[in-house]
């Protein structure tokens, strides 16, 4: 579905240059859960972005369903770090945005809307404003938000970064239901390798910036997985040493600035 050839992305920054990402090769099928990891800077928000058309590689090329991304993917939804909510507009006001812009009447937006929130759990603060609501809330009413809209992808940058341990195990497990209702194909990126590991299907390890991939391992847990208790299990254990003995030595250069 996803095909990523030699991908590199240069940035010119005060008249000096770098590589943020260099000679990227990846295919994604649909439907796929696939999570990204890797050091800062490494270049997995680079690769997000070029993906949805944000940005423009410096070489290579991308192919979405065989063509190649040359503008703005609008097969896409992105979700970030940051949720991005409209403060002035409700929780239906926001996740009705996407319905807005498709041009669907005011009926079937909030037809539509209501799914979405009552599919993320917020069913009964839908009047509520943003500025009324918890961080996992606002989490959850992004991403009804980006279901709304009905891209065939997810792409996900560290959405659940700033949430503390229990509630990123919360919202976790209710991504893992959607993705199973809804059969999206995901891209997650993460700093946690805990994460990477219980959501996907695969996990890909980033070297450090020039980021290419050096590892691509395959996650063979059973599913639907307990997001509380498969990090306890020797499965999980055998490919966090595998994954962790790939990134150690990037993190390690990464702290002592080697």
């Amino acid at each position: 579905m996803i095909h990523f050839n030699n991908v590199s992305k240069r940035f010119d920054r005060e008249g000096k240059s770098f590589w943020a990402a260099k000679n990227i090769n990846l295919d994604i099928q649909e439907g796929e859960f696939i999570t990204v990891i890797g050091p800062s800077g490494c270049g997995k928000s680079t690769v997000l972005n070029m993906c949805a058309g944000l940005m423009k590689p410096n070489g290579g090329e991308i192919y979405y369903r065989g063509k190649q991304v040359e503008k703005i993917n609008t097969r896409v939804g992105y979700m970030t770090q940051k949720d991005n909510l409209l403060p002035w507009r409700t929780v239906i006001g926001n996740v009705e945005v996407g319905l807005e812009i498709k041009g669907l009447g005011a009926k079937e937006r909030e037809k539509e809307s209501s799914k979405f929130i009552e599919m993320v759990g917020l069913k009964g603060f839908e009047k509520h404003y943003p500025q009324e609501l918890s961080g996992g809330m606002r989490k959850r009413v992004s991403l009804a938000k980006m279901l709304a809209y009905d891209p065939e992808t997810l792409l996900m940058d560290e959405p659940f970064g700033a949430l503390d341990a229990q509630l990123r195990l919360i919202l976790q497990a209710k991504l893992m239901e959607i993705w199973k209702e809804t059969k999206k194909t995901i891209i997650f990126v993460t700093h946690d390798l805990e994460e990477a590991i219980t959501l996907g299907d695969r996990v890909a390890v980033f070297s450090k910036r020039p980021g290419t991939i050096k590892l691509i391992q395959d996650v063979n847990l059973p599913r639907p997985r307990d997001t509380f208790n498969i990090r306890f299990t020797d499965e999980f254990s055998k490919v966090h040493t595998t994954l962790w003995d790939a990134l150690k030595e990037e993190f390690i250069e990464e702290v002592i600035g080697v």
